[in-house]
């Protein structure tokens, strides 16, 4: 399958079934992610800790209509603003990204955490302090295997919007993908990589989760 078809299916809600390997992988285990943002239209700011998905499930537990009112279905939507186009670059990202860091992963299963991060794109993510080279770091997303890390190179907490943390691990994809035949008319994309900001303060990983 190609990168956009992996994109485009789980950007849009619509998802294929991939084999992951079998084998044993090596885990990184970094910080839960704290989101901070409004749950219902005029609220106050509110702060969730956790994955993507999992600060989803509690948002729409709080406001079921979250989607329609701030989400991903309202008209301030970020994914709507993005038009569905991921082989076009974002503006929000840089051009410093290499695919020497990590270990491979499911395309398919970094476009769920990508759908998520646009889901609660209304608010901000979160990284603890760190420096270069030994960041502080947070689990933005983890599926099946296939994780999307948010790492702070500077010494204070960092707070980047959600959907930008998204746009980078799309950069990411652009660059950083290989597809092998599957049979039956399928194809199975990888990847991984690293995305640096402009100003080298923090970055976006796609490695093992």
């Amino acid at each position: 399958m190609k990168l956009f078809s992996v994109l485009a299916c789980f950007l849009a809600g619509t998802t294929t079934s991939v084999a992951l390997p079998t084998e044993d992988v090596a885990k990184t285990v970094f910080s839960p992610m704290t989101w901070t943002g409004q749950v219902n239209i005029g609220g106050p700011l509110v702060s969730i800790a956790g994955t993507a998905e999992e600060i989803y499930k509690e948002i729409v537990k709080i406001n079921p209509n979250y989607d329609n009112e701030l989400g991903i279905n309202s008209n301030s939507s970020t994914l709507a603003e993005r038009g569905l186009e991921p082989l076009k670059k974002r503006a929000t990202t840089s051009s410093d990204w290499t695919c020497a860091y990590g270990n491979d992963i499911i395309a398919e299963s970094v476009g769920v955490g990508v759908r998520y991060l646009y889901s609660i794109a209304n608010g901000a993510c979160s990284a603890p302090p760190g420096s270069p080279g030994d960041g502080g770091c947070t689990t933005t997303t983890c599926n099946s295997g296939a994780g999307i890390f948010l790492c702070n190179d500077s010494s204070y907490t960092l707070t980047v919007t959600c959907s930008i943390v998204a746009d980078n691990a799309v950069e990411v994809l652009i660059n950083c993908q290989s597809s092998t035949y599957a049979g039956s008319n399928t194809w199975t994309t990888i990847t991984h990589g690293q995305i640096f900001s402009d100003d080298h303060t923090w970055n976006v990983i796609l490695n093992q989760c």
